[in-house]
């Protein structure tokens, strides 16, 4: 109840100065045109019946064009275009502009926006994974506590806007179990050229086991505040661009553990039930995972073949883990073992893990266009250091890059992509791309490093020090492209070859395989429209070969059917529903100790349908939508498993509503 009153207290602080940010700007128009056309953005403005646009007026501000704020200025999502850092440092020229449609709106969970290719411990906010293997994004050694980052803003996502007027958006969904989302964004152009804005996330959850915090009125299971600042700027010649944010997150959770088994308590019998009890009942149990990160990119085109750019980025990180109630836990036999020698437990009885990460890098190069030929080559150096103040011992290392990235466009719809990144002396990447109207292919060869967590843990039940060798990975990958009037097919086909694969044990110790582990994943893309119709199935099937380390479903289903229907061209209704479907399978444990899934032979995972009608509304600039989530729980099954002994949720209702303002 007390997150529930804090996030009324910010909706209530953030809607009126959303407001008044639109008063405080003289002379505009709020309102839709009163005739709307279905074609225009479904029922937003179109550019063809905004007037005066990009025209200045009045004097000039700094020798920068101001910005046209007469009453004659219509603004909405045509007005509006914001650039991902990608689009910059790859030399294109791509307006990205806001989504005003009702596609999938109503999947406001983390899990559901990835099409259900990640996984929790059945609550939104909890520790998150991949259900299929994917290479890393990034080379050099990581810090390999990850499980939250995915709900943090992510650097390659962030939105740099060209907004013209004042731009809000607040968001606010609210489901079961307490699944609280608010989202806040702000921008605006101090001038036509430069432009500042912020991004606000707040989520909560609420526990779905009892303990003893429970069952005295404590039902919060997470906290997660994230803040995005965030600038871009254009000089008036363009010869200098400049993308920056500042990003901090801090999550923290209340550790339950999974559900309490007994002999009379299987793992399938507390699927029949809401209401069990958790492995770490003391409630004592707290994982924390606060940072800020500060990147900021930067061109200087002299000429259009000969380009200088730079990227700087500086993080700060703090991992912990703190359970009160070790001894008991030891018992129960969560944990493992104890490196702590005595007759007797102290009165100070606990289990604590921290690390402190630190990482410095610039990447500094020369890039280019010439006709259809785009190149970027860079040298990068990175310093990182993790200190442990359990043993107050440090480990860090200075890396050196070098890469080089190239495009060729045949025309618009043809264009080849290669590009190769090397850590002297260790990590590299080779990756190449074709993509085309009706095929693509992409291969690529990865060596990277094995994390920090992996290599170096100090506490009191996990302790070692590896010198794992790197992890290594082929993939090929390729897709088809068939459509028709009503219809689209795209089969695709996923070839992985990992060698040296590290993972975490059934005591969750890592460990180095030599054998190769094989993956072969056949993708199917189905949908299409008809009428007032439309729907997709995304269908994965999954076969490995070699020792079964990587533990991944054999068939997943994600599909879509929806009904669009528009009242007087001023209510738009999508009727839908939402359909899962997940193999059995060895699903992973979760250690919070280490914030890492780990292998487990104990139980398999049944496989399940989850089914989630819903209905979408959009009334002009607001969008609303009311769900129910696993609508047919006891039905076709009880419940199921998101990860070993951590239930999903089970039948519950949710609804979200997410209001534009662009003047």
């Amino acid at each position: 109840m007390k997150h529930r009153l804090n996030l009324f207290f910010v909706i209530s602080f953030l809607l009126p100065y959303s407001i008044w940010a639109q008063v405080l700007t003289p002379g505009t128009n709020s309102t839709f045109p009163g005739t709307q056309n279905p074609n225009d953005r479904n029922g937003f403005p179109n550019p063809a019946t905004q007037t005066n646009q990009g025209k200045s007026k009045g004097p000039q501000k700094s020798g920068r064009a101001a910005l046209d704020d007469s009453t004659k200025q219509v603004y909405g999502p045509n007005t509006i275009y914001f650039v991902h850092e990608s689009d910059v440092v790859n030399s294109r020229e791509i307006k990205r502009r806001i989504d005003t449609t009702l596609t999938l709106f109503q999947r406001y969970l983390f899990q559901e926006k990835s099409g259900f290719l990640t996984a929790n411990l059945g609550n939104d906010g909890t520790a998150a994974r991949q259900v299929f293997f994917q290479s890393p994004g990034t080379l050099g050694t990581q810090l390999g506590y990850s499980v939250y980052s995915p709900y943090a803003f992510q650097s390659d996502q962030v939105r740099y806007f060209n907004s013209k007027s004042p731009y809000s958006e607040v968001e606010y969904n609210l489901g079961g179990g307490g699944q609280t989302r608010l989202n806040f964004n702000f921008a605006r152009n101090v001038d036509s050229l430069w432009n500042i804005g912020i991004a606000l996330q707040r989520m909560v959850a609420d526990k779905v086991l009892t303990d003893a915090a429970f069952k005295s009125g404590e039902q919060s299971l997470l906290g997660q505040w994230g803040l995005l600042l965030h600038t871009n700027y254009q000089s008036k010649n363009k010869k200098y661009r400049l993308l920056g944010h500042i990003n901090y997150f801090d999550q923290g959770t209340n550790d339950q553990g999974g559900v309490k088994l007994s002999k009379v308590l299987t793992a399938d019998e507390a699927l029949k039930y809401i209401d069990n009890t958790a492995i770490l009942s003391n409630s004592l149990s707290q994982s924390n995972d606060k940072f800020i990160k500060f990147h900021v990119y930067h061109e200087y085109v002299g000429w259009k073949g000969l380009q200088l750019f730079q990227a700087v980025d500086v993080e700060n990180r703090t991992v912990k883990f703190r359970d009160k109630a070790f001894q008991q836990s030891l018992v129960d036999g969560f944990y493992p073992r104890t490196y702590i020698q005595y007759i007797q437990a102290p009165a100070e009885d606990s289990l604590y893990n921290e690390n402190q990460w630190s990482s410095y890098s610039h990447q500094t190069g020369l890039k280019g266009i010439y006709k259809q030929f785009v190149y970027r080559t860079y040298l990068k150096q990175r310093f990182w250091s993790v200190y442990n103040p359990l043993n107050e011992s440090k480990l860090d290392r200075f890396e050196n890059y070098v890469g080089l990235w190239i495009n060729q466009s045949f025309n618009q719809n043809i264009d080849f992509t290669a590009e190769g990144e090397y850590l002297l002396g260790s990590d590299y990447r080779i990756k190449a791309s074709f993509q085309s109207p009706f095929f693509q292919v992409t291969a690529q060869r990865i060596s990277y490093s094995p994390s920090v967590a992996q290599n170096w843990v100090y506490n009191t039940s996990y302790r070692w020090k590896n010198d794992f060798a790197n992890i290594s990975m082929d993939e090929i990958s390729g897709a088809l492209h068939l459509k028709s009037k009503y219809v689209y097919f795209k089969p695709g086909l996923t070839i992985q070859r990992i060698s040296d694969w590290v993972y975490f044990d059934s005591l969750a110790t890592p460990t180095q395989t030599k054998s190769d582990i094989g993956v072969f994943r056949t993708t199917v893309d189905l949908g299409g429209q008809w009428r007032k119709f439309s729907w997709f199935t995304k269908l994965y099937a999954n076969t490995q070969t070699g020792p079964n380390l990587i533990r991944m479903p054999n068939l997943l289903i994600d599909a879509n059917l929806a009904l669009d229907v528009q009242y007087k061209k001023l209510l738009y209704v999508q009727f839908g529903i939402d359909i899962h479907h997940q193999s059995a399978y060895f699903a992973d444990a979760y250690q919070p100790a280490l914030q890492q899934y780990h292998l487990q032979n104990n139980y398999q995972v049944p496989a399940f349908v989850q089914l989630d009608p819903y209905v979408s509304l959009r009334i002009n600039r607001v969008r609303l939508f009311f769900k129910m989530s696993h609508a047919n729980y006891g039905l076709l099954n009880n419940n199921y498993y998101t990860a070993y002994l951590h239930p999903a949720m089970s039948r519950v209702f949710g609804y979200g509503v997410k209001w534009l303002l662009f003047d």
